[in-house]
């Protein structure tokens, strides 16, 4: 308990520094555009409007909810479902560290049931492994149209396919294993062991079926995403393809991914306005599109982690007031 005290204000610090560089991004791309035209454009939302596009990214997260819950279950059953489901809303708080590492902050809560460390965080591993993957494949359709992004989106996707049968591979393990015993440092080779626990781990969960199964929820839950997005667009009176709605949806969040910039602030911003214009919006209705949009997903996603931590340290808090007594 004295440790997870420790860890949170060290992850507090990022989330507060990215909210704040939000404000500014967000405040200074309002301000140097038609301040009025985009307050004009945001009315157009009505209370239906707004539920809609929530209950999609709702069903984002409940979708990896799921894939989550299938990785943590192939090595414990100990999780109840529900308290399993708080830890993982938690992590949301924590979307805009880094690489969304913060989100790692699971661990912690699951290291109760005897989930070892290796185990959860090949989870997490897995899980943005799969992301990428899944962003790829929604974005293929907007390469198409936007032909500057084709290769881009090719190689990432070389990539991270390429890859998958080198962390799968047994040979690469004890490769590896004999490259970290020859090792100068204990320490390092400490270290070294920990990380091939967590790839072997991951290995595991990137076995066929639950590979498939991760890569069917992954597109069913950024899929609900792209939804919100093409509905904002509709809203807004951008005509847009359907299919290049999520692309262009998919192509932002990879490069905000790939940035590894807290939450993507700034790139993901840069590139969906980008791509916006290059179909025909114009400037404050594609900055109003990419502020709704980054509200309603992004920064709903830090409400209900932050919301979910909250419950979570109460919780603890209790527990800690009863073992007193």
């Amino acid at each position: 308990m004295e440790r997870e005290k420790r860890v949170h204000p060290r992850l507090m610090r990022p989330l507060i520094l990215s909210i704040l560089v939000a404000i500014a991004i967000y405040g200074l791309s309002v301000i140097s555009t038609d301040f009025e035209a985009i307050g004009e454009l945001s009315s157009k939302f009505g209370w239906s409007v707004w539920l809609l596009v929530l209950g999609l990214s709702l069903s984002n997260y409940l979708l990896r909810f799921v894939r989550w819950q299938l990785y943590i279950n192939r090595f414990s059953d100990a999780v109840p479902t529900l308290t399993n489901l708080t830890y993982y809303l938690a992590g949301f708080a924590f979307t805009t560290t880094p690489g969304k590492a913060g989100e790692a902050v699971r661990s912690l809560y699951l290291k109760r049931h005897g989930v070892a460390y290796a185990d959860s965080l090949a989870a997490f591993f897995t899980e943005r492994f799969i992301d990428v993957i899944t962003m790829v494949l929604l974005s293929l359709s907007a390469a198409v149209a936007f032909p500057d992004f084709r290769w881009p989106v090719i190689l990432v996707a070389a990539l991270f396919v390429g890859s998958l049968p080198l962390i799968r591979s047994m040979k690469m393990h004890h490769l590896l294993d004999r490259l970290r015993l020859q090792l100068p440092s204990k320490k390092i080779r400490s270290v070294g062991e920990h990380l091939l626990a967590l790839l072997r781990s991951a290995a595991d969960l990137l076995k066929t079926r639950l590979l498939y199964s991760g890569l069917a929820l992954g597109l069913l839950a950024w899929g609900s995403e792209g939804v919100a997005f093409y509905i904002i667009l509709d809203t807004l009176g951008v005509s847009s393809p359907f299919w290049v709605a999520v692309g262009i949806y998919s192509i932002s969040m990879l490069v905000g991914a790939l940035s590894f910039i807290p939450g993507g602030l700034g790139s993901t911003e840069a590139v969906m306005v980008l791509l916006l214009t290059l179909i025909g919006a114009d400037m404050p209705t594609a900055i109003a599109a990419t502020l709704i949009c980054r509200v309603t997903t992004l920064w709903f996603a830090v409400i209900i982690g932050a919301i979910s931590m909250t419950i979570l340290e109460l919780q603890d808090r209790e527990r800690r007031k009863q073992a007193i007594l």
